[in-house]
């Protein structure tokens, strides 16, 4: 059995650890160089100092941080600590292996083959990447695209920080358009544009039904607003790809699924192992 540490005990540490093979990998400890986690533990393994973490000997080094940069700069230290082992990337495996791509298409897929009825949304669309995926699994089904398209609206922003979820600043992620995203589109002919503040820009559509909604916009607000508006609103079988369920960068959108929780009952929720925290939530046949 390898002996694996792994650098970086952020976001994609905590998810590159969930995806590790233990059968094969004994993981020593985290390496980490802010000192506020330190001495801390995540799932059982100690997050030390990077120079303790190469201290344990391991024979392969994760470097699991999202940017080039971080990670070319942390396997230069490992490497002036003494560290002469195989060094693995996630930068470099997120460019080839996509875990909630993976499952979008089979969930797709398996929606098709059971014959789910309804329509197809996504809420924070940012640059369309999601969307298009949607709209070639569906090229016969309306697929409904909300989105500010000027990045997180100030309304948003102010809750999540009077609740200490994140850092959100208004108009992160504005750098797109609704033409920018709907020529990305194989059919965008099937693409319904919903732009403004939601669940305003819901209006109208509370009689329709849906199969698939993807939920990716990041904070507090806006998950719960959709959680509120589309679960009630899917087809039984029907399903919510949630994005930043289980982020350390947007915690938020974890708040939310409690509070609905809280208020509505239990979601059928499952956590799925991507660098984001996402997770799948499907309409149970005989859910009320």
């Amino acid at each position: 059995m390898e002996r694996i540490v792994i650098l970086g005990a952020g976001q994609f540490g905590l998810a590159a650890l969930s995806l590790l093979n233990t059968e094969n990998l004994e993981v020593c400890a985290f390496g980490d160089n802010s000192p506020r986690l330190w001495g801390q533990n995540i799932r059982s393994i100690p997050v030390l100092s990077v120079e303790e973490a190469i201290r344990l000997c391991p024979n392969l080094v994760l470097i699991s941080v999202a940017d080039e940069d971080r990670s070319q700069s942390l396997a230069a230290q490992a490497r002036s600590l003494g560290f002469a082992g195989r060094l693995l990337f996630m930068h470099e495996l997120r460019q080839y292996f996509d875990v909630r791509s993976a499952v979008l298409l089979r969930l797709g897929e398996s929606l098709k083959k059971r014959g789910i009825p309804g329509s197809l949304a996504e809420l924070g669309v940012y640059k369309g990447d999601t969307a298009r995926k949607i709209n070639a699994l569906f090229p016969d089904r309306p697929l409904y695209l909300f989105d500010t398209f000027e990045g997180f609206d100030a309304r948003d922003v102010e809750k999540e920080k009077a609740q200490g979820f994140s850092q959100a600043e208004k108009g992160e992620f504005s750098d797109t358009s609704p033409e920018a995203v709907l020529s990305r589109l194989p059919f965008p002919e099937r693409a319904i544009v919903r732009q403004g503040y939601f669940p305003e820009t819901a209006a109208g559509l509370e009689a329709e039904r849906f199969a698939l909604v993807s939920l990716d916009a990041d904070l507090y607000a806006p998950i719960l607003a959709g959680l509120e508006f589309f679960y009630p609103r899917l087809n039984p079988g029907g399903a919510i790809l949630l994005h930043d369920f289980d982020s350390r960068r947007f915690p938020g959108a974890g708040k939310a699924v409690e509070a609905y929780e809280k208020a509505h009952g239990p979601l059928p929720l499952v956590p799925l192992c991507d660098l984001h925290g996402s997770a799948v939530i499907v309409r149970d046949s005989f859910d009320g």
